[in-house]
């Protein structure tokens, strides 16, 4: 694809984006001896908390492309980046893919974490156009995909009229006991669904005092954190009728219970809903500075980022490469329709309060579990 090709097909994307604008392996607690520093040009270490399935066919591609090992770190954002901190000076991973949005990879970019670098075929890749940035503006990590939050629910459970349509109704008596998410102090996911929620109150002028009243009486109405796999899996079980997801790990969870005895029906049994005001945004990669194969590093997110990554990626998540359709599986959703109902992010604020809120929401709402 030619240079003036390759930009006629960024225009495309952002013109539509004009009109409309973790598992079964995981790694351990962050430890100075958890992943041995290994400077190897036949292997590249990536942390993730990218679905299995994804991480699997993206290891298995790239080694098939380029003969190198994929050492794969699976486990939730939170995890991830506190790996990242305390190895700071002693970087042990090449590449961080995933975090649950690109928030998490705004906050690790401004405490140096991360290697700026422009992926081969994308130099003319723009920075933003309407609610959605496509990338840091000093390259320092890039969006590989476009996720939006919303939940999965039980339609044997819940018929048509009975589906919450707003955020605000989960927070009403009538889900007590309902919901699922995971915890925030280990899912980027979760922080992504706090930070929204204040947003969302700081938007319409009510405050963020508002904001934490709101997840103050939505926490009275989880069941539960997930501990094991993905709300998901109790929903489609009927254990819970609500389990906060962004689409993409709904539709892992589907792949992985097709032909799967566990789940009983499970295709019938679940669906995924994007209330309007939602989340919408680019899921990243970044190089991690001064990790020990950094040219490994780049052709793993050069790897991500081709059109045979992008269409493994498309499996769960809508691409950044418009020529490449949604995925399947969500009722002809279409990146337009998640575009629609995108709520006015504040990145800068969201990285910046990132640990704040988390420390707000472990220190004064989880302790009203007492009360």
């Amino acid at each position: 694809m030619t240079s003036c090709d390759r930009l006629w097909v960024w225009s495309v994307l952002l013109l539509a984006i004009l009109a409309g604008a973790s598992c079964t392996s995981r790694a351990p607690e962050p430890s100075s001896s958890s992943v041995p520093r290994i400077s190897s040009s036949n292997q590249v270490v990536v942390y993730t908390p990218f679905p299995d399935l994804t991480v699997d066919e993206l290891a298995e591609g790239f080694t098939r492309k380029t003969g190198l090992h994929v050492e794969q770190i699976r486990e939730g954002t939170a995890r991830v980046f506190a790996r990242l901190r305390a190895e700071k000076n002693h970087p042990r991973a090449d590449v961080w893919c995933g975090g649950g949005g690109m928030i998490p990879f705004m906050t690790a970019a401004g405490e140096g974490l991360l290697q700026p670098y422009v992926p081969t075929g994308y130099e003319d890749m723009p920075r933003e156009r309407g609610n959605l940035i496509l990338r840091d503006r000093e390259w320092r990590w890039v969006g590989i995909g476009v996720v939006s939050l919303g939940f999965a629910y039980n339609p044997q459970k819940l018929g048509p009229d009975q589906i919450p349509r707003t955020w605000e109704e989960l927070a009403t008596p009538r889900w007590h006991g309902h919901i699922e998410m995971w915890d925030p102090a280990e899912s980027g996911t979760s922080m992504l669904f706090l930070e929204s929620a204040l947003l969302r109150a700081m938007n319409a002028g009510q405050g963020e005092e508002a904001g934490w009243d709101y997840l103050t009486r939505l926490f009275k109405n989880l069941k539960r954190y997930t501990r094991e796999g993905a709300p998901s899996f109790a929903v489609a079980r009927g254990q819970s009728l609500i389990g906060i997801h962004f689409e993409f790990q709904f539709l892992e969870f589907l792949a992985m219970q097709a032909g799967n005895t566990q789940v009983a029906d499970a295709q019938a049994n679940i669906r995924w809903y994007l209330p309007p005001s939602s989340p919408v945004l680019t899921e990243g990669i970044a190089l991690v500075r001064g990790g020990p194969n950094p040219e490994a590093g780049k052709a793993f997110i050069d790897y991500c980022l081709s059109q045979e990554g992008q269409r493994i990626i498309n499996r769960f998540y809508f691409s950044v490469d418009p020529s490449i359709p949604p995925p399947a599986g969500l009722e002809g959703v279409t990146l337009q329709d998640l575009l629609d109902k995108a709520m006015k992010l504040d990145p800068e604020w969201m990285a910046e309060n990132y640990d704040r809120v988390r420390q707000i929401w472990q220190n004064r709402v989880e302790a009203t579990a007492e009360e």
